[in-house]
């Protein structure tokens, strides 16, 4: 269709070209617009509607042209000679943009990965006291020391950490004593505590007897008693009076003297006035005892008895209660005895701690190999000074240096590429020009705390390498695709379907010169280089970047 188009509007041209009047290049410009708008028709379609867009190319060239001569134009519009002249006209546009030839080429991704020498075998030296917090430097080997086993690494203070056992011991002997007393009273108390809950149990009974009998025996017995002292009293008076009168008839009948008489009767009246005293004083005494003492007595031992009966309820709930007590409390001191001898063991054990010896032969590297790196070694080396207090945690690390084994970090995007057994070269930072096959061993399938993942390569050092000591830098480099004949083009030649990205496009050029949408199956990019695995085939010419205009 767009061939049609195109020599149509060339016919035209000729047309006029005598009269002067068409400048050379417009005819070229503006059939160029049409093929843009009928790029999306389907290919059964193209015919019918070249056929419409021809006449409406000549009639607006026809318009432009001189009256006279536009009619000329049409009569040869089915030459084949004239159409194969238009070919050129239409692909003069495509020719000016940055073609491809695509090509088979070598494509090779490298992986560079940043990496550190580790020991295979090392021994991390610890302060990990149980009880104790001081620790005071006396002497430390030096960072980089080689030693053997057992040899010592720090000297502590020792002094206070003595005098602290020393205390303990006394403090446990006499606790042992506290607790051994404590048993003994328990003992005592759970022997003595049912007598006295019987004691209780008869006091009680004996208040409630008493009780009753004051109430039912004894209130009524005084009363008598009162009753009968105040009848005594009167009965006295009555005899006394009964024989004063009698004595008076006497002598008033008798030939007695009279002073004999007068004492008889002066004994006798004092007898009577005695005796009418000891009746007042009976009246007295039974008037107090049955309306003051006998109420009183009666209320008080009610009471008594009431305050009683609480004292003992209270002694028959307390005594179990003391009894159990006894028994928590001396459970607390076992408790208590077992702790502070558990303390104990944790001070003596940490006494031990106050000379830390190597627990292997190796090389004394201060702090503590974390993912490969060292850290803390400056602050160990502070506190590790004479004088000095050590803080608890790592204080060193015992580093065999063979053999070696090289820590790379793999970023979450590269880890696709990276799988256990594939080999690759270390190039040491201490040497540069060295180069060192590896093999990947392991690989952590989770992320560390650098949000990266840890991978462990195997490495085999010679003499020449005696110079590597863990804790190196290094790079690993890897190969993990390499193609050594395969097609590749720029990527910014390939379009990707903005609904499906996996579906890709380029624009090649036929044999005409006119470019045509291509889907291509990618494969590895690298760059701005992208392998191509279907689509196109070497020598293939597509354009050198898709234009934007395209679908």
């Amino acid at each position: 269709m767009k061939r049609l188009s195109y020599l149509l509007a060339s016919l035209v041209l000729l047309a006029v070209a005598a009269p002067g009047v068409w400048a050379a290049d417009e005819p070229a410009k503006e059939p160029a617009k049409k093929p843009a708008a009928e790029k999306k028709a389907e290919p059964e379609a193209k015919a019918p509607a070249e056929k419409e867009v021809a006449p409406a190319k000549k009639e607006e060239a026809e318009k432009k042209a001189e009256p006279a001569e536009a009619k000329p134009a049409a009569k040869p519009e089915t030459k084949p000679a004239e159409k194969a002249e238009a070919k050129p006209a239409e692909s003069k546009a495509e020719e000016k943009k940055e073609t491809y030839t695509v090509k088979a080429d070598m494509l090779k991704i490298d992986l560079e990965l940043d990496g550190v020498f580790v020991a295979q075998n090392m021994t991390n030296v610890e302060l990990r006291p149980e009880s104790w917090s001081s620790f005071k430097v006396v002497n430390a080997v030096e960072h980089g020391t080689q030693v053997e086993k057992g040899d010592i690494l720090v000297e502590f203070e020792t002094d206070k950490i003595d005098e602290a056992i020393a205390d303990q011991e006394t403090a446990q002997e006499l606790a042992e004593l506290s607790l051994k007393q404590a048993e003994l009273g328990l003992k005592l108390l759970e022997t003595t505590t049912p007598i006295d809950l019987k004691m209780v149990d008869r006091q009680k009974k004996m208040m409630a007897e008493d009780l009753e009998r004051f109430l039912k025996i004894e209130i009524a017995l005084t009363k008598k008693s009162a009753e009968y002292s105040l009848k005594s009293s009167e009965q006295s008076l009555e005899y006394e009076l009964e024989e004063l009168n009698q004595l008076e008839k006497m002598y008033k009948a008798d030939d007695l003297t009279e002073e004999t008489e007068e004492i008889i009767l002066k004994r006798q009246r004092n007898s009577v006035e005695r005796a009418k005293f000891y009746v007042e004083l009976a009246k007295n005494r039974f008037d107090e005892i049955m309306n003051v003492y006998l109420p009183r007595d009666k209320e008080s031992m009610e009471v008594s008895s009431e305050l009683y009966q609480l004292t003992l309820d209270r002694a028959k709930a307390v005594l179990p209660m003391d009894l159990q007590r006894e028994k928590i409390g001396l459970e607390k001191l076992r408790v208590q005895q077992k702790r502070d001898l558990a303390q104990f063991a944790k001070l003596k054990e940490d006494r031990k701690l106050m000379t830390i010896t190597a627990p292997a032969a190796g090389i004394v590297y201060y702090g503590k190999c974390v993912r490969g790196k060292w850290s803390g070694a400056s602050g160990v080396a502070e506190k590790l000074q004479p004088g000095a207090s050590a803080s608890t945690g790592p204080l060193m690390t015992i580093v065999n240096p063979r053999p070696l084994q090289v820590r790379a970090t793999v970023a979450e995007k590269d880890l696709h590429w990276v799988k256990k057994g594939m080999r690759g070269t270390v190039e040491p930072t201490a040497i540069p020009d060295a180069r060192i096959a590896t093999t990947l061993g392991e690989i952590d399938g989770v992320l560390n705390v650098d949000s990266a993942y840890a991978a462990t390569f195997r490495v085999s050092l010679n003499e020449e390498m005696d110079a590597i000591m863990p804790g190196m830098n290094c790079k690993v480099k890897l190969v993990p695709y390499l193609k050594k004949r395969t097609l590749v083009i720029p990527v910014k030649a390939m379009q990707t379907d903005e609904l499906d990205d996996t579906r890709h496009y380029v624009q090649l050029l036929g044999d005409d010169g006119r470019a045509v949408k291509q889907a291509v199956t990618i494969g590895q990019k690298k760059g701005e280089i992208v392998e191509i695995l279907d689509g196109l085939a070497k020598g293939d010419k597509i354009l050198a970047e898709y234009p934007k205009d395209k679908d």
